[in-house]
């Protein structure tokens, strides 16, 4: 399998830039992998975004994985899904997805460990981190030591996400993540491209190699 990146970058709804363009900022910042989060769209909506989005990181060298849906991951040729607690099961979502996709999987409590018992997951995202308004009606914040237990619990790579910021990385390593996810730090900056930078140049040195 094709190693994940450190740093993983969600695109935001609410950000004054279009997906599409938030790709690029991000992929411009040196991300690897960015994550189409967008709601509320057509089934055919949603996969020509997901296309426009995809070809985005291709011009870049990037990843491009889509929350909540399987379906629109494999028509419009991503690497791979998340799935929240709301989406298909992993068992679900992974026999429509090609054989090396990237499936990643919400853990938000102990309960949630359920969800990758089975459907092979690649990494699991747990959080969240602290309060954030990028995801309104998110679970609750957790602590620490909350963050460690799901962690060490999932025996897979971890992603901690919510509120993230790049002066959070050291302390997100020490957790025992295999890496972070970013949104409103990339969508929301005044200069995304360089939020972008200085949160690849933190991963990479936080984790002591490429982001």
């Amino acid at each position: 399998m094709t190693p994940l990146p450190r740093l993983q970058f969600l695109t935001l709804g609410a950000s004054p830039l279009s997906h599409a363009d938030q790709a690029r900022a991000a992929c411009l910042g040196g991300v690897r992998w960015v994550q189409l989060r967008a709601k509320g769209l057509a089934f055919a909506d949603w996969v020509a975004l997901a296309r426009e989005v995809a070809a985005v990181c291709r011009e870049h060298g990037a990843w491009l994985t889509v929350n909540d849906s399987p379906e629109v991951a494999a028509a419009a040729g991503a690497r791979g899904v998340h799935l929240g607690r709301a989406d298909p099961l992993p068992a679900l979502a992974r026999p429509l997805l090609a054989p090396d996709a990237w499936l990643g999987v919400t853990l938000n409590a102990p309960a949630d460990l359920a969800r990758i018992a089975d459907g092979r997951p690649d990494y699991v995202g747990v959080g969240p981190f602290r309060a954030t308004a990028s995801k309104p009606g998110h679970a609750p914040v957790q602590t620490p030591q909350s963050l460690v237990a799901l962690i060490r619990a999932s025996g897979l790579p971890a992603y901690v996400i919510g509120g993230v910021s790049a002066a959070d990385l050291p302390a997100i390593r020490d957790l025992g993540a295999h890496g972070a996810a970013v949104s409103a730090a990339i969508a929301l900056a005044p200069d995304p491209a360089a939020a972008a930078r200085g949160l690849v140049s933190a991963a990479a040195a936080a984790w002591g190699d490429l982001s």
